[in-house]
């Protein structure tokens, strides 16, 4: 195989040299070309430094064949101008980083765009502007001649925010447009008045580029290349939590118009937040350390009354805790240790299921890390005598690839599974029941393909009938992967995929759906976790669109 390679690569570099003649001025439109990098023109005055670097770094990485084949595919786009100089319309970030690369042979491979070179001065860049050949703009936003450009790469600015909207790119939060030249510095000035921060330190850039990929699905950003008008737009965004968001919960009362959205703010000085239908928060519960997901049930039998819960997983301190609804008043005592406690399995998932036989309350939790069997801990909740909750080991179960973490768990009571994402892997299902026969084996693994990378939030969109809709998000992707609640026709487990929605939520860690009618979601409503420390109300009508109401 190495030898076939080799060998692949050697023909690819030949053919490059055998296509690619040495550049001349008279070399007509369409013509391929080779170049130093060094001496082809930049039709721009800065750069993004942070791609140049990463960039290089691939570069250094490459043998010198592989940068043949990788600088050949990447084929530079020049314009002959006057006097027979070659400008570069595009690549000036690969070719920067080829020069400042280890690797040996720094030639440029590309065409001829156009060969304008018996024009004079002024209607050669009259032309170049017209047809979006250059961008004029310095790396402070200002706009300057064209008789001011760098003479070489070398000499080139570094400008912040092109870095940042290569960053934001990258992230997805624009999609690059293959032969729309300088888009990324059309949405560098859309973010440099928008968005600030130390650029020394790497930290600060990773919190801007995810405030400016909210940013980027905002309105104003409409008219800029790549912006992701399909993204179905949130009815409602919360609040800001402190620090960071993580999952939701939806809490229905019988009066509809009193449900609550139940969210995390995932910190060592974190919290447990409920929000109204208007986003507005309306109880908080602090002092929590580093609280992960959350789940609601209802009706669990304390001090002989049925109480509405809300369960959390508290990271740091390995352990679970309980609030009442809505008033979020902890109705624990501290004591809910999960994994006996070990550092290593940190809890992070957590979700909640009633068994309907004999409303026995249930909570399965998922850790930061496991065994390759026996991943989940099931425990039993029930009143410990004094009107506080305790819990009750009752298994262990479930398959991990090895790959990530296990965090997203939903239960779908009314047909009895349990779900949850082995991240970057795929979702797995089992029985929610322990006492169902063969509970611990596992009936379905699915959607283990079409993932940007991690498999995160899950939720289930349940109709009467049975059907329905697992919803898995496809986090760096922003977007939702929805698969069939009751599987196909005699195959109960079989979970193909139906579609994708993409969403203005950024990076959704966690999700909550209801089919239920609400003041304003005829149809139910979908919480969605955004980058931002916020979440985002969706209705289900804007996100199935025509399937909105079902059968």
């Amino acid at each position: 195989m190495r030898l076939f390679l080799f060998l692949s690569l050697l023909v690819l570099t030949t053919s490059a040299a055998e296509t690619h003649p040495p550049f001349r001025p008279d070399l007509p439109a369409g013509a391929a070309y080779a170049l130093d990098a060094q001496k082809l023109h930049p039709t721009q005055f800065s750069h993004g430094w942070r791609e140049v670097v990463y960039k290089a770094a691939k570069i250094n990485a490459m043998s010198p064949a592989a940068v043949t084949v990788y600088l050949t595919k990447k084929d530079v786009p020049v314009v002959i101008g006057p006097g027979g100089v070659p400008y570069m319309t595009d690549g000036h970030h690969t070719l920067r980083s080829l020069i400042e690369s280890s690797a040996p042979d720094k030639t440029a491979y590309g065409h001829i765009l156009a060969n304008w070179s018996d024009l004079d001065a002024a209607t050669f860049w009259a032309r170049m502007e017209v047809n979006n050949y250059t961008y004029l703009k310095n790396a402070h936003g200002r706009a300057l001649p064209p008789d001011a450009l760098p003479a070489s790469l070398l000499v080139m600015e570094r400008d912040p925010w092109r870095s940042l909207a290569w960053g934001v790119m990258e992230a997805r939060g624009f999609a690059e447009q293959k032969g729309v030249f300088f888009q990324e510095f059309r949405w560098a000035d859309f973010f440099r008045d928008k968005v600030k921060w130390d650029d020394a330190d790497d930290a600060a850039f990773d919190d801007a580029v995810k405030a400016a990929c909210v940013l980027a699905q905002s309105p104003a950003a409409a008219g800029l290349a790549g912006y992701r008008a399909s993204a179905v737009q949130p009815r409602v965004v919360t609040e800001p939590t402190k620090h960071d968001t993580d999952d939701p919960a939806l809490w229905i009362p019988a009066d509809r118009a009193r449900t609550l959205v139940i969210g995390t703010d995932k910190d060592t000085d974190g919290a447990l937040y409920a929000y109204d239908l208007a986003g507005k928060i309306v109880h908080r519960a602090g002092g929590l350390k580093r609280p992960n997901n959350v789940d609601v049930a209802y009706g669990l039998m304390l001090d002989g009354k049925p109480v509405d819960i809300a369960v959390t997983t508290e990271r740091e301190l390995y352990r679970l805790r309980i609030f009442r609804l809505p008033e979020l008043v902890p109705v624990d005592q501290g004591n809910l240790m999960v994994f006996n406690g070990d550092p290593l399995r940190a809890p992070m998932g957590v979700a909640l299921y009633k068994r309907a036989r004999d409303g026995a309350q249930f909570v399965f939790v998922g850790g930061k890390s496991g065994p390759a069997e026996g991943y989940l801990s099931q425990y039993r909740l029930e009143d410990d005598g004094t009107g506080h909750v305790q819990m009750t080991l009752i298994r262990q179960f479930g398959a991990y690839s090895g790959r990530k973490e296990i965090e997203a768990i939903a239960v779908d009571a009314g047909l009895g599974y349990v779900y949850y994402s082995d991240e970057t892997f795929g979702v797995r299902k089992y029985a929610a029941d322990p006492e169902a026969p063969a509970a611990n084996q596992e009936l379905a693994l699915f959607a283990t393909t079409g993932f940007a990378s991690d498999h995160e939030g899950i939720s289930i969109y349940q109709r009467p009938n049975g059907t329905g809709y697992l919803i898995v998000s496809d986090q760096q992707n922003h977007r939702f992967q929805l698969f069939p609640r009751e599987g196909t026709p005699g195959h109960p487990h079989e979970h193909p995929l139906i579609k994708t929605i993409p969403v203005a939520a950024i990076e959704s860690d966690g999700n909550e759906v209801t089919s239920a009618a609400l003041p304003g979601y005829p149809h139910g409503m979908l919480v969605a976790m955004s980058t931002g420390k916020v979440f985002h109300y969706y209705s289900w009508d804007d996100f199935a669109g025509s399937d909105s109401s079902g059968p």
